[in-house]
Parts: structure tokens; sequence; C-alpha cells
């Protein structure tokens, strides 16, 4: 049985890019249709049996028409060939108001043949070509799901993710112990899982608290394959297990932050005899982000120089930005009109400027509760070279300061 997973589609992601005026489209949309194009190619050409897509249609919960219907298109070509498609909301699919549709709602409210959506979490069973095969499908697990119960309520956010962890994992627990040992299972979910590396664009995005769960309560041997969405960088989070635990990863790099990770989707191949699964990574054509780094110090000619490195690099179509050193007094010597003609092939040039030195941070110095005031102080006064020739004022101030405080908590007692 051959399944096809995918996930992170994003469309609507328009950064980095313009407007086509032979289609009226972004040419960054192109680029994401062009890869999610590719896969639904691959699916068609391989004949599988079934495609999974674990969240994260669009780039947000309110895609305009146009990102519907460049989705639905590609849809349309797995449902008119038979194949069936198995969709989880991720938690870009997810409106922010309690009691909104989903904008992937629409596929289920038009029955559109062979498409099951996922909204909550749920076990379906799924008739393909090759015979049947057991869906655990998890969408992102929502907060204002159980912000909204009143056993909740009194809960504050950290409380509130430690019992969303402690549900979800019981119930992969128990979905896994009632599956039918005769046919194949996949467990499909969009989630955080604890040992997953962050693609480079997700590393400084985190806000507030998620819910993580550790990558052994979702390797439950009952399940031939776990098809993950949510983090953007390709990965098995459990290479020498039994059971594949697999981000497939996004199919086009968001921003520069994802310039050196390979783009993709995974094609499986599920023994019916319950023997295990194995999988294949198979790249997309993905935007090319490319950086470069010019050091024009002590040299004579710093526009040929530059120019000599950019032949170094393979910029036809790609997406470039260039930061360069050069001493101030040299800035005028740099022709900038060569430098662009260099360019012209590049899809798109985001900068080409000068590096700035980095901002020298001081060491955080340790204070603990059991310094006194004035040995935390004078640890503080170190720490900050500017304080220090104020020191003894500043004790002074801090010790009338505190012999005041002393005064006005012994007066209420």
């Amino acid at each position: 049985m051959k399944v096809l997973h995918l996930a992170d589609i994003h469309l609507g992601m328009e950064n980095y890019g313009r407007i086509d005026p032979s289609t009226g489209l972004h040419t960054r949309l192109q680029d994401f249709i062009k890869c999610f194009s590719f896969a639904i190619d691959i699916a068609l050409k391989e004949e599988v049996d079934l495609v999974i897509f674990a969240g994260d249609a669009y780039k947000n919960s309110t895609p305009t028409p146009t990102h519907q219907r460049e989705f639905a298109r590609q849809i349309y070509r797995l449902s008119n060939y038979g194949i069936p498609v198995v969709i989880v909301n991720g938690n870009h699919d997810i409106p922010v108001s309690f009691g909104k549709a989903a904008a992937l709602d629409i596929f289920h409210t038009l029955k559109v043949a062979g498409v099951t959506i996922l909204s909550e979490p749920k076990l379906v069973n799924i008739n393909t070509r090759s015979g049947p095969i057991q869906i655990f499908g998890l969408p992102w697990p929502n907060k204002n799901n159980f912000l909204t119960k009143d056993e909740y309520k009194n809960l504050n956010e950290e409380e509130i993710v430690k019992e969303i962890q402690k549900r979800v994992s019981e119930k992969i627990i128990e979905i896994a112990r009632s599956l039918s040992p005769e046919i194949p299972a996949i467990f499909v979910a969009h989630l955080t899982v604890a040992e997953a590396t962050y693609s480079g664009s997700e590393r400084s995005v985190q806000i507030g608290r998620d819910p993580v769960f550790p990558a052994s309560i979702l390797a439950q041997n009952e399940f031939d394959y776990v098809a993950l969405g949510h983090i953007h960088k390709f990965q098995d989070l459990n290479p020498n297990g039994s059971v594949p635990v697999v981000y497939s990863g996004s199919i086009e790099r968001i921003n520069f932050g994802e310039e050196k990770e390979e783009k993709g989707f995974c094609l499986i191949d599920i023994d019916q005899k319950r023997k295990g699964s194995t999988y294949q990574f198979i790249p997309v054509p993905a935007r090319k982000f490319i950086t470069i780094e010019v050091n024009l110090y002590n040299q004579q000619d710093p526009t040929e120089t530059f120019l000599a490195e950019l032949e170094k690099f393979k910029i036809d179509e790609a997406v470039v930005r260039i930061f360069f050193d050069l001493p101030e007094e040299k800035e005028n010597l740099l022709d900038f009109k060569r430098i662009e003609t260099a360019l012209q092939k590049a899809f798109l040039v985001t900068t080409i400027s000068k590096k700035t030195k980095p901002i020298e941070r001081i060491k955080r110095v340790e204070i603990s509760e059991n310094l006194s005031m004035l040995e935390a102080m004078d640890r503080y006064i170190k720490g900050i070279p500017e304080l220090i020739n104020w020191s003894e004022d500043l004790k002074k101030y801090a010790q009338e300061l505190e012999k005041e405080l002393e005064e006005l908590e012994g007066g209420k007692s």
C-alpha cells in the first residue's frame, strides 16, 4: 500500500515576490502552487492509495478566494482520480474565534468524493484500492476548546497546557489499543514533538506555551507510520524504532531561515501483512534562497572582488541577499551598476548592504536571594561599567531607601 504524506503548504505566504502581470497572481503564490502541484503529480504517477495532509493549508484561517481555489484544484485532482484524501486541521487552519468554521470545512460541507476532514480527534476507516486502512487523526490541540469548558475555567495557561498534554496522550494510547491488528494503521497529527529540531524560520517565533509531546507517546507499536505537520524541517524522530515518526516539513521555503533546508514530502510503503513500513523523502522544486557575504577589506579593486565572489553562486531564479564588509573610505569605489547587472538572473535581490557590527552584549550578572542588598548592588554595578564611578553614591542612596522601608514596615507592625 502506497501513501503520500505532506504538510504545511501555507498558501498565501507572499513575501519576496511581485504580481505576475500575465496571470494576476503573486509570483510567490505561484511558487507554492508549483511545489504543491508537483507533489500531486507524484501521487498520480505512483498511483498511491491514499494522500495524507497533516495540516496548515493556508497562511491563516481566513484565506482569500484565490488561495481556496488553488488548494481545491489540487484536492480535486486526487478526488477525480479516485485517491482518498485525509486532512487534519493545523493551527493556521483553525479560526481564533470559537464557533467559527475552519476554511477546510468547505470540503466536508460540499461532500467532495473521497475527502475526509478531521477537525477533532477521530479514528476513521478508509477504503483504498489496495484495501482498508485505519487513520487516527489529531488536529492541532486548540486551547480554546478547553477554555470553554467549565471544569477548566479556573486553570491558568500553564495548567491548561498540562491538562491538554495529559488528555491528548491518554487519547493516543486509547486509540492505539483499539486498532485492529490485521489492518494497517497511520496516526496523522499536527502538533509539537519534544525531540523535534525547529526549522530555521521557527526558532524565534514561538509565542506562549504550546502543548508538547514526547516522540515515545506517538510511536505506539500499533501504528505503522506517524505522519506529522507543524514543524517545517523534514525529520524522523524515531529513526531506530519500528514506527517512523516523521515531519514531512513544509513544501516551500518561507524565508531565509529555511534557505539550507530541503523541502518536499514523503512517499510511504506499508506492508499489508503488518511487517512494518518504509518511506522516502522526495524533494520538490522549491525556490532557492541564497545569502552571500563578501569581505572587501584590503582589496585594491573591491568591485572586481565583489563580482568574482558572485560567480561562485548559482543565483539564477534565486532570492538573494548580499552583505559586504568594506572600509568607509573605500565605499565610493564600489560600482553598483556593474553589480546590479551581474545580479540580473536572480529572481529577486532583497538587499545589498554593508554589514553592521554586532552589538556587544554585557554578560548578565548572577544575583540571588541569598545576597544582602549591598552585595547584590555591588555585583550589579560591576557588571555595568558606566555605573562604576557612581558606585558609592548609589550604595549610599540604596541604604537610605532600605532604612526608610524598614521604618515603614516597623510602623505597620
